[in-house]
């Protein structure tokens, strides 16, 4: 189908007046379009789309030849199917980030000999089946460290070592242990141990050695 280009402030829907700010329009018209994309139906489809973005429903009938008290039932079962399928952008963007942090346990899977042969493996677990990850866990897992108030320094220093998220501080901890922490340029003593009581009080480590979240990266 050809979606309108009509303009949603001057339409009247269902007899009452759709006023949206000009500069709204655009992202509306995409949200109902990504919207009606998972309604199968052509003609249901059509009808959705073209009551929510301002055309009225004698406007629509005329247009499809469809009686008028047929496009509310249309129209209601096209809402029923949006509710029962279609996927808010929070929803798609965790989907994402579980992905990310999956194909980051696959690329760890993948390293190379001499890699492995270096590897610490009192802290490292193989998972040789993979595992959904809780939509809670994916969320915290993909936190800028920033947003978890850690000190700036301690920031910098991370950084230098590309760790930015707290998936990259806990891989680090798990592959070399929380103590490796202080072999790194610019990570005192003081600077570790109030990273360590800024990540328990959070509760995210229970202990130097333990993290709930450890089962679900490789390393």
């Amino acid at each position: 189908m050809e979606y309108s280009k009509n303009d949603l402030h001057s339409q009247k829907t269902g007899g009452a007046f759709l006023e949206l700010p000009t500069i709204c329009i655009p992202v509306y018209k995409e949200i109902i379009k990504e919207m009606s994309e998972v309604i199968k139906d052509v003609r249901v489809r059509d009808v959705f789309y073209s009551l929510l973005t301002g055309s009225d429903a004698q406007t629509v009938s005329r247009r499809t030849g469809i009686a008028p008290r047929n496009l509310a039932y249309m129209y209601k079962k096209g809402i029923r199917e949006v509710y029962s399928e279609w996927k808010s952008y929070s929803e798609w963007k965790r989907e994402l980030a579980n992905a990310y942090v999956r194909c980051r346990n696959y690329k760890s899977l993948l390293l190379s000999p001499q890699d492995i042969s270096r590897q610490n493996f009192r802290n490292v677990i193989i998972a040789v089946r993979d595992q959904d990850i809780p939509s809670e866990y994916v969320d915290l897992l993909v936190t800028p460290l920033g947003k978890l108030g850690i000190n700036f320094r301690v920031l910098r220093a991370l950084r230098k070592y590309n760790i930015y998220l707290l998936e990259d501080l806990l891989r680090f901890i798990k592959y070399n242990g929380f103590d490796a922490l202080r072999t790194m340029s610019g990570m005192g003593v003081k600077s570790v141990e109030q990273l360590y009581e800024k990540l328990k009080d959070k509760n995210i480590l229970e202990n130097k050695e333990t993290c709930t979240l450890f089962r679900y990266l490789f390393v």
